[in-house]
C-alpha cells in the first residue's frame, strides 16, 4: 500500500533546510522547459531561493551539522561487516563540504545581481506581471534557442551547487537514520516530547482521507489528524520518525 510522508521541522534552521531543498527540487523538475509554464515555475523557485537566502545565511549551520555527522561516523567504523571504503568516502565528502561551506561566498549574491532575474523579480508580485510589455527581457529570453537558455540555467544553478550538495547530503543522512515506528493517535490526536528532535516525519496510508497538522517547538509537539471532508476522526494508526 502506498503512503504519504509529511515532514515537519521543529526549528527555524530545519524549516529553511526543507524549504530550500524543496525549491531546488522544483528547479530540477522544470529546468528542461519542455512544457508550457515550466519557465514561470523555474523563475518563481529561483526568486524564492534568493528571498530565503537574503533572510538567512545557512552556511555556518549547515557546515556545523555536516561536521557533526562526520564525527558520528567513527562509531560506524566499529560495526562488523561495514563497507569501510564507502564509509571513508562519505567521511571525506562530509569533511570537504563542512570546510568549503564557511569559506564560500554568501549564497545567492550573484543571483541578486543578474539583470534578467532582477527584472523578473521586480514584476513577479504583480498579478499577470510577466507579460511581454512588463518584462520584455523575459519575452526575449523565452524565444532564445534552448541551448542558450540551458546555458543560463546552468550558470544560475552553479552558484547554488555547494548549497544543494550540502543540503542533499545532510537531509539524506537524517532521513536514513530516522526509523519509522508505529503509533496511534487517539481520536486523531498525538503528543510527545521533542527531546532535541529537528524534524518529525509522519507516514500515513495514501488511501486514508486525512492529513496531519503538526505544531510544536524544541520541547514538545502535537500531531492532529484532520479529515479531508467532514467525516469524524477516530483512532488513527500511523508511523512516526524522529530526526535528531
Amino acid at each position: 500500500m502506498s503512503a504519504l510522508i509529511y515532514e515537519y521541522p521543529l526549528n527555524e534552521k530545519c524549516r529553511n533546510y526543507l524549504r530550500l531543498s524543496d525549491l531546488l527540487l522544483q528547479i530540477k523538475q522544470c529546468r528542461s522547459l519542455s512544457a508550457n509554464g515550466q519557465a514561470v515555475a523555474l523563475f518563481k523557485a529561483l526568486l524564492d531561493i534568493i528571498e530565503l537566502l537574503e533572510r538567512c545565511d545557512i552556511r555556518s549551520d549547515l557546515a556545523k551539522d555536516l561536521n557533526i555527522e562526520k564525527e558520528k561516523l567513527a562509531a560506524w567504523a566499529e560495526v562488523p561487516g561495514i563497507d569501510v571504503a564507502a564509509l571513508s568516502e562519505l567521511e571525506q565528502q562530509l569533511a570537504d563540504l563542512s570546510q568549503q561551506l564557511p569559506r564560500s561566498p554568501r549564497f545567492g549574491q550573484l543571483l541578486r545581481e543578474d539583470k534578467l532575474l532582477v527584472a523578473v523579480r521586480s514584476r513577479f508580485a504583480i498579478p499577470g506581471g510577466l507579460c511581454s510589455f512588463d518584462v520584455p527581457q523575459l519575452h526575449y529570453w523565452l524565444h532564445q534557442p534552448k541551448a542558450n537558455q540551458q546555458q543560463d540555467i546552468d550558470g544560475w544553478l552553479s552558484q547554488l551547487q555547494l548549497l544543494q550538495q550540502g543540503l542533499e547530503l545532510q537531509l539524506t543522512l537524517w532521513r536514513d537514520v530516522g526509523q519509522f515506528q508505529p503509533q496511534i493517535a487517539h481520536n486523531g490526536f498525538f503528543q510527545d516530547d521533542a527531546a532535541h528532535t529537528h524534524i518529525i516525519r509522519v507516514r500515513v496510508p495514501a488511501d486514508q482521507a486525512i492529513y496531519p497538522v503538526v505544531s510544536g517547538n524544541k520541547y514538545r509537539y502535537t500531531v492532529r489528524f484532520m479529515p479531508v471532508d467532514n467525516h469524524d476522526i477516530g483512532n488513527v494508526e500511523f508511523e512516526l520518525a524522529n530526526i535528531k
